[in-house]
């Protein structure tokens, strides 16, 4: 006999015997309805009742359901489930994924289904998981339901920091020619750098584009101290991917400003940073499900009618994010000549305070990220060696390498909640991280063209290679000293 089980009510078509009841074989299971959590319920009621060894079926596997029966006071039979954890499914090796943030999403929706039972604002989507038919289906669904592109906020605003603060050095760094007033103005374009993150099969991963316009101006004040300031803004375009799959774009700007300052005595030197930005980005991400089908009735003649859908949760949501950071950094250096050879160690630190919010739409499963913060220090020993080649008696030629080694924070974490799911009991909530590279080894390499009064004109390359990161920029600047 097939029974039809309406989760929404919480009943079944029960069979009512008039005298003893002894089930074994398959009994089908037709779910009418899933927007309540599946508790137990009963299926046969008779003067007396034994169970020979019945198997609960569905209409299609369900990797979610462990369906069993038993009999309750002799004369119930009784339907229930021993279901795995969402956790235990995600992490099996057939899931097809092996993302942190996978299983963090997976421990999230077993803490959202234990907090409240049957009724449960995000039974729907739980049960439409329950219901796919196989280890590796579900993977990829909750990955997709994985709002990954929230805590890659994060590293996308530091990654702007870093380049707003690599240009703001352009008139500090070692002077080409003499300079008797020490004011110095620039531009700084950055049209294209690129960043990778690759942490491999069954991971997610990120590209991003970001293209940066900056402006600044310095000047000294005495004979040790100069004082400066920069202003820039940047663009950004991001997409997250799995196994070739596309889960999200990003799209965004953010602004900066910095406060400068240089201290020299002799060959020593001392630059420093103090300041931040804002930022906001828009997106739209996957969050497709398969829906549950379900027999709607069958014919006088006793045909089963044709399957039809159960209502899913919508197959995509679209974003906005809001971002904030302020941050210090510090670099110590000395500059040795060695004839028309330069070499300059220095060593960096930066401390940042960085802060995300979002909100998405469009979706049962769309998400709430509530302002979340993270703090960001980093230490970077680097070298710096360059020569001047003169071209002429007003021109010359500076050709320089570097790199460094940068140490830092290991990861990024952000807070959020499904929209539909934040008074449940116990507050549940999704910590979501994205681990950093650190070690993380930088190389840059430029030629900057020094001419009559003071214009200079230079190309550069700065990258960044890690465990699972590569990073590649080229920008072009002109600046002016007088």
């Amino acid at each position: 006999f097939v029974t039809d089980v309406d989760l929404n009510n919480q009943i079944t078509d029960a069979l009512a015997l008039t005298g003893a009841g002894d089930f074994n074989g398959e009994a089908p299971l037709n779910f009418l309805s899933i927007d309540k959590l599946f508790t137990e319920y009963v299926l046969a009621k008779g003067s007396s009742m034994v169970d020979s060894g019945i198997t609960p079926t569905t209409l299609h596997p369900a990797v979610g359901f462990n369906f069993l029966t038993r009999v309750d006071d002799g004369t119930d039979l009784v339907l229930y489930a021993d279901n795995p954890t969402f956790l235990e499914l995600a992490q099996d090796p057939n899931s097809g994924t092996n993302d942190p943030g996978v299983f963090e999403m997976a421990q999230y929706l077993d803490d959202v289904e234990a907090s409240s039972s049957p009724d449960n604002p995000m039974a729907r989507l739980i049960n439409m998981l329950r219901f796919l038919p196989d280890e590796a289906s579900l993977g990829a669904a909750l990955t997709r339901l994985t709002p990954h592109y929230a805590v890659h906020a994060f590293e996308m605003v530091n990654r702007s920091a870093d380049i707003m603060l690599e240009t703001a050095r352009e008139c500090t760094g070692v002077p080409a020619y003499s300079n008797p007033d020490g004011r110095c103005v620039w531009g700084v374009i950055s049209p294209q750098a690129d960043y990778s993150r690759d942490a491999g099969a069954g991971t997610t991963s990120r590209d991003d584009v970001l293209k940066t316009m900056s402006f600044g101006a310095i000047g000294e004040v005495n004979q040790n101290w100069s004082l400066g300031g920069t202003i820039g803004r940047t663009e950004f375009d991001s997409e997250i991917h799995f196994n070739q799959d596309l889960l999200s774009t990003t799209q965004g700007e953010s602004w900066q400003a910095y406060a400068l300052a240089k201290y020299e005595n002799k060959n020593y030197f001392v630059d420093f940073a103090v300041g931040g930005g804002t930022g906001m980005f828009d997106g739209q991400r996957d969050t497709h499900v398969d829906q549950v089908g379900y027999i709607p009735g069958e014919t006088l003649e006793g045909v089963y009618l044709p399957e039809l859908l159960l209502e899913g949760i919508g197959n995509s949501v679209t974003y906005t994010q809001r971002t904030a950071q302020f941050g210090v950094s510090a670099r110590f250096g000395v500059t040795q000549q060695m004839d028309a050879f330069y070499l300059q160690p220095t060593l960096q630190f930066d401390a940042r305070w960085l802060r995300v919010s979002g909100k998405e739409e469009g979706s049962v499963a769309a998400f709430n990220f509530d302002d979340s913060s993270n703090t960001y220090y980093s230490a970077t020993p680097g070298l710096e060696l360059g020569t001047d080649i003169a071209l002429s008696d007003i021109a010359s030629l500076r050709v320089y390498g570097k790199a460094g080694v940068e140490f830092s924070n290991k990861k990024w974490e952000i807070e959020g909640q499904f929209a539909a799911a934040e008074d449940l009991p116990g507050n549940p909530a999704l910590h979501l991280t994205q681990e950093v590279d650190s070690p993380l080894y930088r190389v840059g390499a430029g030629l900057e063209l020094n001419g009559v009064n003071g214009v200079g004109m230079a190309v550069r390359y700065n990258g960044a290679f890690g465990e699972t990161v590569k990073q590649n920029a080229v920008s072009a600047s002109l600046k002016v000293s007088f």
